[in-house]
């Protein structure tokens, strides 16, 4: 379970916290957290990589009210700069053909809803099922935030 899904995890974590560190600390904790409640974990509900990222959403919050402070855009980091590679199909080729600082200046275009769900689709690629499932949404819906969202990434990006 964790070296398939170790970084895909990482890279979901490094882009809601603001350093390499935090990240690996955070994964850390989310891989702990799984094992401990392993026993709780029900395939019907979902795959293991949506059940992580939820888990990851949870410890994530921890750690922002641990720490009280709020990550600036400029330091979110949407590459792959962590374990692992994400594979390219035409949108992600997009956001990868673009310059990273770029996309991370950009973001703030997103809603916070839409981040989230391009986050969980790029930094992660789970499937829009798998996106909904973390987010407490429909697979459709998923793919609407994704799409708005890569749209509203493209738009700006062009001007």
């Amino acid at each position: 379970m964790y070296r398939e899904h170790v970084a895909g995890v990482w890279r979901y974590v490094r882009t809601r916290v603001p350093g390499n560190a935090d990240a690996d600390d955070v994964t850390a904790e989310v891989f702990a957290k799984a094992i401990r409640s392993w026993n709780g974990f029900d395939d019907r509900r979902g795959s293991v990589g949506s059940w992580l990222i939820g888990i990851a959403r949870h410890v994530v919050a921890d750690w922002w009210a641990r720490n009280a402070r709020e990550v600036p855009v400029a330091e979110v980091n949407v590459g792959a700069d962590g374990p692992g590679q994400v594979a390219d199909d035409p949108e992600t080729a997009m956001l990868r053909a673009a310059d990273v600082d770029d996309v991370r200046s950009r973001l703030w275009v997103l809603t916070a809803r839409e981040r989230e769900a391009v986050t969980l689709r790029f930094a992660t690629e789970l499937t829009s099922e798998e996106i909904g499932s973390a987010m407490g949404i429909s697979a459709t819906a998923a793919r609407m935030l994704v799409y708005r969202g890569v749209a509203k990434l493209r738009e700006v990006m062009s001007q």
